[in-house]
C-alpha cells in the first residue's frame, strides 16, 4: 500500500473518530465488564473492554436504523432495592426484535445512580436517530429481568 493511501485512509479514520461521541459504561448483567459505547452518525458500537490486557476484546455496530426503542429505569434485581438505573437499548438483527444491551453509568459518588447520564445518553441518540428523519422512543419504568437473544448477536459481534 503507498504511503498516499495510507495517511488519506489515517485521516478519514480521525475525522470519523473526532465526530463520534463516546461514553463509558459498564453492562449491568456483567457488573465486572466496562463497555465503551460509541456514537456515529449512523451507527453505534458496544465495545467490551477487558481491563486486564488493557484493549478492547469485542465489539458490534448496530445501525441507528436497528434502534428500537430506549428504556431508563431502576435495574432489575430479584431482592431488595435497586443501587443503580439502568439503560436498555432495544434493537432489531435481521429482522428480528427481542435484542438489547442493558448498561449502567459509570459513577463517582454512592449518592449517584447514573440516571441524568443515562438520559443524557438517550438524548444523544434520539437526536441523532431524528437527524436521519427517525426517531426512538425513550421510556422511563422499572426494567423487568428479560432474557433475550443477545447471545447470539454477541457471538457474531467481531472479535478484536
Amino acid at each position: 500500500m503507498k504511503f498516499e493511501n495510507v495517511q488519506t485512509l489515517t485521516d478519514a479514520i480521525h475525522d470519523i473518530i473526532l465526530d463520534m461521541k463516546w461514553c463509558c459504561l459498564i453492562d449491568a448483567t456483567h457488573k465486572d465488564v466496562d463497555v465503551l459505547l460509541l456514537l456515529s452518525n449512523s451507527a453505534y458500537y458496544v465495545a467490551y473492554y477487558d481491563d486486564e490486557i488493557d484493549k478492547v476484546n469485542q465489539y458490534q455496530r448496530l445501525s441507528l436504523d436497528a434502534l428500537e426503542k430506549i428504556e431508563i429505569g431502576p435495574e432489575p434485581t430479584l431482592f431488595g432495592k435497586p443501587k443503580f438505573s439502568c439503560m436498555r437499548l432495544h434493537y432489531k438483527y435481521k429482522e428480528t426484535s427481542g435484542y438489547f444491551h442493558t448498561l449502567r453509568a459509570v459513577v463517582r459518588s454512592p449518592e449517584e445512580d447514573g440516571k441524568d447520564t443515562l438520559q443524557c445518553i438517550a438524548e444523544m441518540l434520539r437526536i441523532t436517530k431524528q437527524a436521519m428523519g427517525l426517531d426512538v422512543p425513550i421510556i422511563e419504568k422499572k426494567l423487568e429481568s428479560l432474557a433475550c437473544h443477545q447471545t447470539y448477536a454477541r457471538a457474531q459481534a467481531s472479535r478484536v
